[in-house]
């Protein structure tokens, strides 16, 4: 988790820093194969060098984006947590609860789907 350190230190508001940190250590310790680290200024993971999921604050939401194919995939899941969603990622607002069941089988799927994919993005 070292490697978003810096990361979390340049959130100003200490509850959206705990909660950022929180979830990010719940994918790293619920999916320890998943490979930590920072690109374009985004906590994300990747696995075998292929990106699987990104967190990122903003100022009234946290943003997950696992890829336009996810989004679509989990399109009724997104709905029924009842968050806001892009064709690319779902905003959490801050006051309101993770349905970490819902991001748990959005990392599963992208890891499975993209086994042998062998580029960061999907094609």
């Amino acid at each position: 988790m070292e490697v978003f350190s810096e990361y979390l230190t340049g959130i100003d508001n200490p509850d959206h820093r705990d909660r950022t940190e929180e979830i990010l250590a719940w994918v790293a310790n619920k999916f320890p194969n998943l490979e930590p680290q920072i690109k374009w200024n985004t906590p994300m993971f990747s696995d075998h060098g292929t990106f699987i999921i990104a967190i990122s604050t903003a100022k009234h939401h946290l943003s997950v984006a696992p890829e336009e194919v996810t989004m679509a995939h989990f399109t009724d899941g997104i709905a029924q947590a009842g968050y806001s969603a892009t064709k690319g990622l779902f905003r959490i607002p801050w006051k309101e609860p993770v349905n970490y069941e819902l991001l748990e089988k959005m990392i599963e799927f992208n890891i499975q789907d993209k086994v042998d994919c062998s580029t960061f993005w999907r094609k």
